[in-house]
């Protein structure tokens, strides 16, 4: 993955971050109104969090780490260096998990717990968003 890869991975998450807040200024009577609004917030949480994914990898990498097996090692071995505490590594790996239930056990999603990580949790992606980049950006 090079420099362009990363900026691309960047951008969806800025961007689903942005229409997500859209999503998130509705009541939940009108989120669940139209399946549209559910989809695309299903969507965007998903391929933002596999983009946070996808960079943590892309550090691990760069940084000679040992090779993560799964999704949650890549935030577990980011840890172990002391690169993420231990709070926020358990925080991201809950991230993880959802998503594995958006791709995994998609039928099995609850409308009010989306809706209540929507308007709770997208502060979390912020934050796993701004630890990658304080990586880069202190290991460059």
């Amino acid at each position: 993955m090079d420099e362009r890869d990363i900026q691309t991975k960047i951008d969806v998450i800025l961007d689903n971050l942005e229409k997500l807040c859209i999503l998130r200024s509705k009541t939940y009577e009108d989120f669940i109104s139209d399946f549209r609004n559910i989809d695309s917030c299903l969507h965007r949480l998903q391929t933002s969090i596999q983009a946070l994914l996808d960079i943590g990898s892309y550090i691990i990498a760069s940084l000679g780490l040992r090779t993560p097996n799964t999704n949650a090692e890549i935030i577990e071995i980011l840890r172990e260096n002391g690169y993420i505490s231990k709070d926020r590594a358990e925080t991201f790996i809950r991230m993880c998990q959802f998503r594995n239930r958006v791709v995994h056990l998609y039928n099995h999603i609850d409308t009010k717990t989306l809706y209540e990580i929507l308007v709770n949790n997208l502060g979390d992606i912020k934050d796993f968003y701004i630890t990658l980049l304080k990586i880069i950006s202190d290991s460059e």
